[in-house]
This record gives structure tokens, C-alpha cells and sequence, in this order.
């Protein structure tokens, strides 16, 4: 008696053990499935560790292709590219055929829908900081909204060739890929203009 009513309570506890596998494994598949799934988005986004000494267009096709803005680097791929067809290198020097080009001045009304619009002014940076994905394709304009000229630099090396020079109430702007996630203060590097609190954030998700 006492081996039959043992053996109950064995088959009962594999049920139970049974029952308690299937629930975790079901449970554990929904929500993978729910992490995994891609995000929706129409944002132009390229790798962030592009080899910039491998040409991805023939300088024919670069020239060919139509400037996201009149004046600044065109995109090829989603790739911002240099005349030679070259990924840019957002870490060379400002202004040097490898580094991303900054438009000529600019009406403020003929920048092209999804450019992030910057202002500046004594009071600093409107707005402080914003959202852009990995390798997205980014346009950037700086405003001076006063009658100062007003230099956006990055902080972090690897942003060293994505500058922006504005004279007083004066547009302009730079085409890039963004860098790999993470926060990137940017500030205006003319003297004892970043003292007064002319500084920002670009966050990279």
C-alpha cells in the first residue's frame, strides 16, 4: 500500500515537473521573440567600422551623385563619401578632403527635411543635445542666431572632422555618419565661448 501510494506521488511530482518545463520554455519563446524582433524605422544607417581606405564608388559615381545638401559630402549607400569615393573620415582634420565638407552659408529654408537644426547664441545651444542611431546619415546645421561667429567642435577624437564654423546670423552644415552608440559633448571651441555654457550632447542608441 505504502509502495503504490509512493509511486502516485513520483508520477504526480513528474507531472508537476513536466507542466512547470513547458510553461518556462513557452514563456522564455515569447519573450525572446518579443526582444528580438527588428525595430521599424526609415533611418539611412551604414556600419560603424567602415574600412575609409577601400573606395565603395568610382569618382564618376560620386559626381554623379546628388548631394544630400548643395556644398556637402555626398552619400553613396548610405555611406557619406569623398570625391574620390572613399568613406569620410569623421577623425581627420576639419576641412581636408578626408573629412566630412561643411556647406557654404546656407538659407536656413532650404535645408532639407531630417537635418538636425542647431542654434547658437551667447545663451548657448538650441536644443543641448539630441538622438541620432548608429552610422545613420546625419545632416547637421549650425545657426547663429546673433551677430557672433560661433565654431561647433566634438569633444571626442573620433569626431574631430565634423566641424562647423558659422559667421554672425549665418547657416551652415556637415553631412556624416554617426559613430557607434554612446553620448558625444560637442561645445563651440571659440575662446571663453564653452565657459558661458556653449556645450551639448549628440547621443548616439
Amino acid at each position: 500500500m505504502n509502495n503504490k501510494k509512493t509511486l502516485w506521488i513520483i508520477i504526480g511530482l513528474a507531472i508537476l515537473a513536466l507542466i512547470i518545463i513547458v510553461v518556462a520554455t513557452s514563456t522564455g519563446t515569447k519573450q525572446q521573440s518579443t526582444t528580438s524582433a527588428p525595430e521599424e524605422t526609415n533611418v539611412q544607417v551604414a556600419p560603424t567600422d567602415l574600412d575609409t581606405e577601400t573606395p565603395i564608388a568610382t569618382p564618376e559615381e560620386v559626381q554623379q551623385a546628388q548631394p544630400v545638401i548643395e556644398g556637402s559630402s555626398k552619400v553613396i549607400n548610405n555611406v557619406v563619401v569623398t570625391p574620390t569615393g572613399k568613406p569620410v573620415k569623421n577623425d581627420a582634420v576639419p576641412g581636408s578632403p578626408e573629412a566630412p565638407q561643411e556647406t557654404p552659408p546656407i538659407a536656413p529654408e532650404a535645408l532639407p527635411a531630417g537635418t538636425i537644426k542647431l542654434d547658437v547664441s551667447a545663451e548657448g545651444f538650441n536644443p543641448v543635445q539630441f538622438e541620432v542611431k548608429a552610422g545613420q546619415v546625419v545632416t547637421l546645421a549650425l545657426s547663429s542666431v546673433d551677430n557672433i561667429t560661433h565654431v561647433l567642435l566634438f569633444d571626442d577624437p573620433v569626431l574631430a572632422g565634423v566641424a562647423i564654423g558659422v559667421g554672425p546670423n549665418e547657416t551652415r552644415a556637415i553631412t556624416f555618419n554617426a559613430p557607434k552608440a554612446g553620448e558625444y559633448g560637442f561645445h563651440c571651441d571659440v575662446p571663453g565661448h564653452t565657459a558661458r555654457g556653449e556645450s551639448g550632447k549628440m547621443i548616439v542608441k
